[in-house]
């Protein structure tokens, strides 16, 4: 195997950075099932495109953005939502100059905006195992189903808004916070 690694330099990243404040902005003037299509038109780009193993695995983070989206127990609140929604927008809108090829671009810009919601993706993905591991198990039978997911959703998602505030308050740089393009 070969590891390949670059450093985006300040200018790259701002570049990115305005990239996805301006694609932001335009999520919130465009439907929720509008940006979930250009999503999902994405990946379906990205499979048929044959990519290598390391931009696969950042098409699959728009997937789990997907499946966050859409999973009712997961039931994110408004604000979070506002947020995963503007994370595939940025995603998915092709950067306004060609500055190579696009879903390379795109991959650059999902690895940036999972960071971003780093802690939104490994709540749910902690969210999805417990429900996994309790499919089957009567635990107060059916009828409390209910119950215990929207108990262990709710831990989950304060300790993401937990750690989410505590990133943001201790970013050193003034680019950090420029590029925690979702807020709280």
């Amino acid at each position: 195997m070969l590891r390949v690694s670059f450093n985006l330099d300040e200018e790259a990243l701002r570049h990115f950075a305005e990239v996805a404040q301006q694609t932001s902005a335009h999520a919130r003037s465009q439907s929720p099932e509008a940006v979930v299509e250009a999503a999902r038109r994405m990946l379906e780009k990205a499979a048929s495109a044959g990519l290598p193993g390391f931009m696969k695995e950042r098409y699959s983070r728009l997937e789990t953005l997907l499946e966050m989206l859409a999973d009712e127990d997961w039931a994110l609140a408004p604000e979070d939502r506002q947020r995963v929604l503007n994370a595939l927008a940025c995603s998915t809108t092709p950067p306004p100059v060609a500055s190579g090829p696009e879903l390379l671009d795109q991959a650059i810009m999902i690895e940036l905006v999972s960071r971003d919601l780093k802690h939104d993706l490994e709540a749910y993905q902690a969210f999805k195992r417990f429900r996994q591991s309790r499919q089957g198990r009567s635990r107060g039978g059916p009828e409390h189903r209910g119950e215990w997911l929207r108990e262990r959703r709710e831990r989950l998602q304060k300790r993401m808004h937990e750690r989410r505030r505590r990133d943001l308050e201790a970013a050193g740089s003034s680019l950090r916070k420029v590029l925690s393009l979702f807020g709280l």
